[in-house]
Parts: C-alpha cells; structure tokens; sequence
C-alpha cells in the first residue's frame, strides 16, 4: 500500500512530514491555503500555507504554555485578548479562568474559524461561550484603535513571521501590545526558535526588554514542529515568576506543572549567546 505523505517545507534547511490518512479539508480562502489532514500518530493536523499550525497529539504542549504562564502570572485576568487563534485551542484554555469576563478573539480568517469548528470538536465548545467576542480582521490595526490599557492577558498565537503575519512579529505590533496591557498585565507571543531563527528572536527580545521590565524567552517541545520545539516571549513588567504561587484554573493539563513551569526558562549556553543575552538581563531566565 502507498503512503501519503505531507511534507512541510518552512525552513529551507529542514523538513518534517507526516503520514497521511485521509485529506479532510483543501481549500483557498481570500487569505491562506487551509488543510486539515487525519494522521498517524499526530490525528488531525491543522495546515495554513503548507505550514502546520496544530495537531490533536501536541497542541496542548503550545496552547498550555501560550496561555498559562501569562496568565498565572496576572493571577486573575479579566479580559484577554488572542491574536489568531481561529483553531480556538487558546481560547479553550483561557475559558478555564473563573476571573475571565471577556475574550476577543481578533482572526483575520474567518474560514479557520469555520473549517475548525466542524473538524476540531474538542475545542468547539469554546466559541459558544457569552464571555466570548469573535473580530473578524487585522489585529495589528485592532490594537492600533484600542485603548490604552485594554486588557489584562494578551496573547498572539499567529502563524510563522512569513506572508500576512510577517507585521505580528515587528517592534511596532510589540508596542502595541505593551500599549494595550494594564499595568499588571501580561502577554505571550509566539516566537520561533533561536536554531533556526536567532536575528528574529535576538531582535524581538531586545524589543522587549525596552518595553516592560520583565522580558523573557520559553519554550516548549512539539515534536509536529520543525526543530521539535517552539520558542514564546513573555512580556510584562510582573516576573514570570508571580505564575509559580498561582493555582492552576480548573481543569486538567496535559503538559504543563510546576517542573515544566520553570524548566520552560532555562535556556542552553548557545541560545544565550545567539541571543545576545547579557549578565544584566539573566534574572529574566531563572528561578
């Protein structure tokens, strides 16, 4: 029997594929190529552009990490802002907050929306709850018209720094962002990795530690992302560090607890030295 197999092409050095099943969903919205695929081992895959952007095996590993570490970090948030999204696997676990009286939710894609909804079930749920408010459009000008200090969680779970998310990783969007939190708050960003992609990260952190007084750079494994891991920054004048005394929101994690928590910031020697990290800023990388 042939194999069919996916075969991401992100990187020009390096490639992941995966086995699959049977094609669920091919189409061409005004935006984006979107696929979902029902695999092995990795079930079903969400694929934008040829780029995966979530599996049912390992999303937790990214959505856990994405939401939680802010958000423990404010302690209880109130209002929340997703950048992206439109899988609605964060939104999922920013649900999870008692304390959460809204969520925007701000997709340029409505169709990721739609298509995920129908082939993602475990997170459908999640789109019918009232504290939940769906922006269909850019978020860069999203944040460009919000108010000062809108909301106490941020986080911008976009696709790869390439095409129409290429702006969401620029000092401008990070300045927005800081613009849009209140002071105690706290976001997370999507951020590549310093092996493949260290003047991007190296670039974005230094852009951080201008803005808020507690910058600092985690990561999680993935094994359906090239590399096998995937970086985040957080940003926030709060130390990571606060989400150490903070109970977990109801529910169950998959990925994440205490050792996973604070494992997260430790950075090997050559990542530091990609980065450019400085004695000064190391207390943003360790307990």
């Amino acid at each position: 029997m042939t194999r069919v197999w996916f075969t991401e092409e992100l990187y020009p050095f390096a490639r992941i594929s995966l086995n699959v099943r049977q094609i669920l969903a091919d189409e061409k919205s005004p935006y984006q190529h979107i696929q979902v695929f029902d695999t092995d081992r990795f079930g079903r895959v969400l694929v934008l552009d040829g780029i995966i952007q979530v599996t049912e095996f390992d999303h937790a590993a990214y959505h856990e990490m994405m939401v939680h570490i802010p958000a423990l970090a404010v302690g209880n948030p109130k209002r929340a802002l997703i950048v992206g999204g439109g899988d609605g696997a964060a939104l999922k676990q920013v649900l999870r907050y008692p304390s959460i009286e809204e969520v925007v939710v701000c997709e340029l894609d409505e169709r990721v929306i739609e298509i995920c909804r129908k082939f993602f079930p475990s997170f459908a749920p999640a789109w019918e709850d009232k504290r939940v408010n769906v922006n269909i459009g850019d978020a860069f000008e999203y944040l460009q018209k919000a108010p000062e200090s809108s909301f106490d969680l941020i986080l911008s779970d976009s696709t790869d720094p390439i095409g129409i998310a290429e702006n969401l990783f620029s000092k401008e969007f990070y300045r927005l962002i800081v613009r849009a939190l209140t002071p105690e708050g706290a976001a997370a960003c999507q951020c590549d990795q310093p092996d493949f992609n260290p003047e991007l990260v190296r670039r974005l952190y230094e852009t951080a530690a201008k803005l808020v007084k507690n910058p600092a750079y985690y990561w999680a494994l993935m094994p359906s992302f090239v590399g096998g891991a995937i970086g985040m920054m957080y940003l926030s004048n709060k130390p990571w560090q606060d989400g150490l005394k903070t109970p977990y929101p109801p529910g169950e994690n998959e990925y994440l607890n205490p050792e996973i928590h604070r494992a997260a910031f430790a950075l090997p020697e050559h990542f530091k030295r990609t980065m450019n990290i400085t004695s000064d800023s190391k207390r943003a990388f360790h307990t």
